[in-house]
């Protein structure tokens, strides 16, 4: 302290801080050479004897002390890059460094030897020594490689100007001056460069926020190099930074995605485990960290059970990425076994050299259980579409492309080498007359119109004749905005239940002794040509056929001679009429024949009309042989024109069996046209029609009951029917008063206030706790009005009742004019929740054809085959085939007209499930059977 104080007495320290900073900021050289100047006398004398043993002592401790200084800059500059194979920031930093004035060149090795970066300055004059410092990048025992530093002659200048203050020393106090000016400037030049190596260390220790100050280190080569190590720390501060926030980053990544992740080295052991792959291996990061991965993932095959490698192995072995193989088995620390799906990959440096594998990895269990389960469904569904004959087709709309299966293909019969076909060869394969409607129905399920596509059709059975397919299918797939993109379906070989359809229709049609048209198709085509012959302004006829005293032939020589004579007759009478014409068996002995394209003229109508009646009389004349034995019979013939007037087909009929009836009456053999004195009974219906006009306001309408009972005699519904209690006449016929209502409009007033009364009673039985449900006839009349769905809603919401309790019946009739029109109608009545019911089923043409297509719920087997129950074996048949039909396609059966108990009892044997008829109740008031069932 007693020295410092003498110095700063003599040399105060305002003055030598100012000589410092005016001489830290002249170059180095220039520096030395003004201290040169100062003892350039004793360093003459000195350098003769001393010179190289002074000058070599100080170039040692030189380096000596330059290598403590530039091992933690270069450490702290070059180590992590070094780590991190960052060969630009190697290079960057070695170039700062060669700036330098004493440095020479820059040598940078890696841990194999291999020169990453040599930068040499301009050349210099070099140095008599070696001056090269050699500064291993190490971090604990791991080498990374090595930096060399070879000084030029410019750093001999701090050595050089250390001697001559030496030499000065030993000269003496003369010199003193001198060399405490050398060893002031050696002290500060020390704190400098002490500062620089207190800032190195820190960043070497981690500290990136250390600085140098080197604005604070003036403007000579050391201030230089503080400000080069300043930026260089503050870069690397960077740098790290950024590494902290992307390991971060990465980190957070795995740690929540949802697969496993394992990572390790290039000898196989555990670096990482992110949680999913913890929880899935039962084992925690800290316990499998350093382990080998085969003891922490343990996997096996999932079907024979044996261990399977892992694929990390195959990838430090290919340097590719590997997944497993299907059926693979994770298995825990604690046993439980998980099927997984992963892959491996490998993990690279900067080099490109592998130094480790990432496996990632999901547990399957589910996904593998509902494969398994799909696969068995798939299995069992081939074994039952094997079974049941089915074919599974498959169509692609976005290419037309149809695959098939092995069944689809024998149906369509498409060689076997081919999977598929397009959706036009399809439709080609189909016969031309079942193209149309096929396509269009496949259109309107496209379009949402109908829930499924249904559709049957013939193709070429590969022998010359056609195949029925039915094929049913549903759009599986669809586009982004909603369109169908896949259609999946079956096809089934429906040829049997095709012509077992038919045989029912033609015995539904026609009789099957004689094989003549019946009384349904014989009513059907009456229809058709009295409605033609109102069209085109001609006439047509109707004759009644009876025979005269066949009884006796049945009675003498039994049924068999009987049955062969009636064929022969129809025969002899179908050869007497044109191919226009049309010739009936009603039943019995009566045969009806429809000769049609008369004349307009009445007379001449008349005429044609019985001449081919007589002609028919007489070609019964000649006789008949049966088996050897002559057969004479005549017949009684008559005869109904038609248009007349309003007169309904049922009506001609009865016309033509009343004239034929008079034939009788005049000695039999005779042919009789209907007395136009008949006439009378079109003008009481014209009576009536005026009356019924007014049975609406004056409340004349009562609503009737009829009971349906199920097959042990119990109750379960009744139908709702109409009557007309008249002020004079009492109660009217419903076949008098309900066609009229049709053909005057009156039936849509009349059926609104149907379905009103009937859901009004159908609310008095729900509040009395009785389950029966209540069916109501729907004429076309009121099934075509528009907003007939709209009024049958509001009666429901109205009388607060269910719309499931129910029915309404419609007849075959509906649906052969403005077919499309009333499926669309009845669809959306469907829609609504009431039953739909087929009354008198079996007597239209489209039976067959809409009982799958029409939402029905319900038909009624009509009393023309119950009648006949239980001894006509043709009656018989067609209930039995109807009721299967229905089994099949799960519709309610109802059978109308049950008489007797034989009927029923022949009923329940065939399996039907309910019945309505005389013999469970008549028609009676409604408040009739609601007391009956209150059991007042």
């Amino acid at each position: 302290m007693k020295s410092s104080h003498a110095r700063a007495g003599w040399w105060p320290g305002k003055w030598r801080t100012a000589l410092m900073r005016r001489i830290d900021a002249w170059p180095f050289r220039v520096q030395i050479g003004w201290l040169t100047a100062v003892i350039a006398g004793v360093v003459v004398l000195l350098a003769l004897g001393l010179g190289w043993w002074a000058l070599s002592l100080g170039a040692q401790r030189l380096l000596a002390a330059q290598e403590r200084l530039l091992r933690p800059i270069v450490e702290a500059a070059l180590l992590t890059p070094m780590i991190e194979r960052d060969q630009a920031t190697v290079a960057e930093v070695v170039r700062e460094l060669v700036r330098g004035e004493s440095i020479d060149r820059v040598v940078v090795l890696g841990h194999d030897g291999r020169v990453w970066q040599e930068v040499a300055a301009p050349a210099s004059p070099p140095l008599p020594w070696s001056s090269e410092l050699r500064i291993p990048l190490t971090q604990g025992s791991l080498y990374f490689g090595e930096v060399r530093v070879r000084l030029n002659a410019a750093a001999l200048a701090d050595a050089a100007g250390y001697l001559v203050a030496s030499a000065l020393a030993v000269l003496g106090i003369g010199v003193g001056v001198a060399v405490w000016l050398l060893l002031g400037w050696g002290r500060h030049v020390g704190a400098r460069l002490a500062r620089l190596e207190q800032a190195a260390q820190g960043l070497a220790r981690g500290d990136f926020s250390r600085r140098a100050g080197g604005d604070d280190l003036g403007c000579d080569e050391i201030g230089q190099l503080g400000r080069v190590f300043d930026d260089m720390a503050a870069r690397i501060g960077r740098t790290v930074d950024q590494l902290v926030v992307s390991e971060s980053r990465v980190s957070a990544i795995l740690q929540s995605i949802g697969d496993g992740l394992v990572a390790t080295d290039a000898a196989m052991r555990v670096t990482y485990l992110n949680p999913i792959a913890q929880a899935l291996t039962g084992w925690t990061e800290a316990e499998a960290l350093g382990r080998p991965v085969s003891e922490i993932m343990r996997i096996a095959n999932a079907l024979t059970g044996q261990p399977v490698d892992l694929p990390i192995a195959r990838v430090l072995e290919t340097g590719h990425i590997v997944g497993l193989a299907n059926h693979t088995e994770l298995i825990a620390r604690d046993g439980t076994r998980r099927h997984i799906s992963d892959s491996a990959a490998p993990i690279r440096d900067a080099s490109g050299a592998l130094v480790g594998v990432v496996m990632v990895f999901h547990d399957v269990s589910e996904a593998y259980r509902l494969r398994t389960s799909l696969e068995d469904n798939r299995t069992r569904l081939a074994l039952a579409l094997e079974a049941s004959g089915f074919g599974l087709w498959d169509l692609q709309l976005t290419d037309d492309s149809m695959l098939l299966d092995k069944r689809a293909r024998e149906l369509l019969n498409v060689d076997a080498s081919r999977t598929a076909i397009s959706r036009g060869e399809w439709v080609e394969r189909m016969h031309p007359e079942d193209r149309m409607a096929a396509q269009r129905r496949f259109s309107a399920h496209l379009a949402g119109e109908v829930p499924t596509y249904e559709a049957e059709f013939r193709v070429a059975d590969g022998r010359g004749g056609w195949r029925w397919l039915g094929s049913r299918g549903r759009v599986t797939e669809r586009l982004a905005d909603g369109s169908p993109r896949r259609v999946t379906g079956t096809l089934a070989d429906v040829s049997d239940r095709k012509a077992a359809q038919a045989q029912i229709q033609y015995l539904a049609f026609y009789d099957v002794l004689t094989g003549l048209p019946n009384r349904r198709l014989l009513q059907d085509r009456l229809h058709q040509a009295e409605a033609l012959a109102r069209r085109v302004g001609e006439r047509g006829a109707l004759i009644f056929i009876d025979l005269d005293r066949f009884k006796n032939v049945n009675d003498s020589r039994g049924h068999a001679v009987g049955d062969q004579l009636l064929q022969q007759v129809a025969a002899r009478l179908g050869s007497r009429l044109r191919a226009a014409d049309t010739l009936a068996r009603l039943g019995g002995d009566e045969f009806v024949a429809i000769v049609t394209e008369l004349p307009p003229a009445l007379p001449v109508a008349g005429k044609h009309a019985h001449e081919v009646g007589e002609s028919l009389r007489q070609a019964l004349h000649a006789p008949f042989d049966i088996g050897g034995v002559s057969y004479h019979i005549t017949a009684s013939v008559g005869i109904a024109l038609f248009p007349d007037g309003n007169r309904s087909a049922d009506e001609l009929l009865s016309s033509a069996d009343a004239a034929m009836y008079a034939a009788k009456q005049q000695g039999r053999d005779r042919v009789c046209f209907f007395d136009p004195a008949m006439q009378q009974a079109a003008t009481e219906r014209l009576q009536l029609e005026n009356d019924l006009h007014d049975a609406l306001t004056r409340g004349e309408l009562e609503l009737y009951l009829q009971p349906q009972v199920d097959a042990q005699g119990r109750t379960v519904a009744a139908e709702a029917l109409m009557r007309w209690r008249h002020p004079t006449k009492g109660l009217v016929n419903p076949g008098a008063f309900i066609p009229l209502a049709e053909e005057t409009g009156l039936i849509v007033a009349m059926g609104d206030w149907m379905l009103q009364r009937a859901c009004a009673m159908l609310r008095r039985l729900d509040d009395a706790g009785l389950p029966i449900e209540i069916s109501v006839n729907v004429s076309a009349r009121q099934l075509r009005e528009a907003d007939f769905v709209a009024r049958l809603q509001r009666i429901l919401g109205e009388e607060g009742v269910f719309a499931s309790r129910l029915t309404l019946e419609i007849t075959e009739s509906m649906l052969l004019t403005d077919a499309d029109q009333v499926v669309a109608r009845l669809y959306a009545l469907h829609r609504t929740g009431v039953k739909l019911s087929i009354d008198d089923f079996g007597t239209g043409y489209s039976s067959m054809t809409y009982l799958k297509q029409l939402p029905l719920h319900e038909i009624k087997i009509d009393r023309a085959f119950v009648d006949g129950l239980p001894d006509d074996a043709n009656d018989s048949t067609i209930t039995r085939a109807i009721l299967g039909l229905a089994r099949d396609f799960g519709l309610q059966v109802v059978a109308e007209g049950v008489e007797t108990d034989a009927q029923a009892e022949r009923l329940r044997a065939l399996g039907c499930p309910r019945m309505q008829g005389y013999l469970f109740g008549r028609p009676q008031p409604a408040e009739h059977y609601l007391r009956q069932w209150l059991g007042h």
